[in-house]
């Protein structure tokens, strides 16, 4: 069983959850209609930047392990998907503690254990101009009738910025 969650909307779609640790969570889906550099695309209103926030933590140290937090980030997803429909996902993993690495594998394992194969995924890694790779990941429905424009065009703008960098 998830932890209860609610859905605070706002400018971010921001979902709240706390932990039995007394964490409190939040998850945003950030709309980023430029990321695929055309906001004027059929699909730009749709893209989302996918992010897991720890807003409260009385202890200050690292949360420990807890299954139900990524159940809890999978059912905010898919009541994330049953609001917004046809939405496009995008989840770049945070390098500002050099973990990216460690927090891909956890996502992945997320996105493994709880897909029911609603949702497709693509995984790649984009670098910078100071040759630092990012891991990010395209998720949406497996049923999305844009599903090859938004994959062809996700994959040419990551292959476009990782040859000009």
């Amino acid at each position: 069983m998830s932890y209860k969650f609610f859905f605070e909307g706002g400018l971010e779609n921001s979902y709240f959850f706390e932990t039995n640790g007394g964490i409190i969570y939040e998850v945003i889906f950030k709309p980023t209609p430029y990321l695929f550099g055309d906001e004027k695309s059929f699909f730009s209103d749709l893209i989302f930047e996918f992010s897991i926030l720890v807003q409260f933590n009385s202890n200050k140290k690292l949360p420990a392990a807890d299954s139900k937090i990524g159940l809890t980030a999978a059912e905010i997803f898919k009541d994330f998907y049953l609001k917004k429909g046809n939405s496009i996902t995008i989840y770049i993993c945070d390098s500002s503690d050099d973990k990216q690495a460690i927090r891909k594998r956890k996502f992945d394992s997320w996105f493994t254990i709880y897909n029911s194969s609603d949702f497709f995924k693509i995984d790649k890694v984009l670098v910078d101009a100071d040759d630092n790779h990012f891991p990010i990941s395209l998720i949406l429905q497996d049923n999305n009738p844009f599903k090859h424009e938004i994959l062809d065009s996700f994959t040419k703008l990551i292959n476009q910025n990782n040859e000009n960098k």
